[in-house]
């Protein structure tokens, strides 16, 4: 009877994982395009680099036309993500895997996705409300830096701070080799054949573009940690703003902030063609 139970409990979970799924990467997919926007208005020069942040897509979204109404569906479709990642982490994913790495994985980006839905629910609060929408100022690069400041508080601390640094360029180093270089992304999907070779390079101009954010904020991580400075941690908008502050780093700004474009044009891709097992 417990054997019954557990196996109708997993069925059910596995029966609702591919519309939460759909729902969830959909979701991504709009903070992805509209992030990918602000960062070539940023390269532009048409928006502050503090802008170029999960916040500030949030508030760039509710600002439009029925923008509310798509911040909450947005809202909708990243607590989708979150449940998924969690049941994933449980009972594993049929199109993912179900083997004790990728729960694991499943079990972080739950955790990232469950704090990117509460970022977004008090966005459109405050959207609701009427409240000035300037949370995008004081997000990304400073929330960081405060957490890094937290970290060293810690016993050991500046070596946990250095440690983020290692995982985020190894995360960037496995996503640039196993995505972008040789597409394994494309095993989870079942595109048609006349769509295959455009979704593919979608696929892997956006996971480049993400490799290469995810290795500046590592790289800033690690300085912050050799020079026990919390302010030389940076996010997303702060990568950026390194970049436009070289002469070399203006081409791959360019293609960085495009790349993040292209990457959510693939979300929405992969939402209507993932494999349903």
């Amino acid at each position: 009877m417990t054997t019954t139970l557990g196996g109708t409990t997993r069925h059910t979970a596995r029966t609702w994982q591919d519309p939460l799924a759909r729902a969830g990467i959909t979701a991504r997919g709009v903070l992805y395009l509209v992030l990918g926007l602000l960062s070539i208005q940023f390269a532009r020069g048409h928006v502050p680099a503090s802008k170029v942040n999960q916040t500030g897509a949030f508030e760039t979204v509710a600002d439009q036309p029925f923008g509310k109404l798509l911040l909450a569906l947005t809202v909708a479709g990243l607590a989708a993500m979150t449940i998924w990642r969690a049941i994933g982490a449980i009972y594993g994913d049929p199109v993912e895997g179900d083997e004790a790495k990728d729960r694991a994985k499943s079990a972080g980006r739950a955790v990232v996705y469950g704090v990117l839905t509460a970022t977004a629910v008090k966005v459109l609060i405050d959207a609701w409300s009427g409240s000035n929408q300037t949370a995008a100022q004081h997000a990304g690069d400073r929330q960081q830096q405060k957490t890094t400041s937290t970290l060293f508080d810690l016993p050991a601390g500046r070596w946990i701070v250095a440690a983020i640094g290692v995982v985020l360029i190894g995360f960037a180093a496995y996503q640039l080799y196993h995505h972008a270089v040789q597409g394994s992304f494309m095993k989870r999907l079942d595109p048609p054949s006349r769509l295959s070779t455009a979704v593919e390079a979608l696929g892997r101009i956006g996971y480049a573009a993400r490799s290469v954010v995810f290795t500046v904020s590592g790289i800033f991580f690690l300085v912050a940690a050799a020079r026990y400075d919390p302010n030389e941690s940076k996010g997303l908008s702060g990568s950026l703003q390194e970049l436009a502050g070289n002469s070399w780093g203006r081409v791959l700004l360019w293609g960085t902030a495009i790349g993040l474009f292209l990457f959510g044009i693939f979300c929405l891709a992969e939402a209507r063609y993932r494999r349903h097992a």
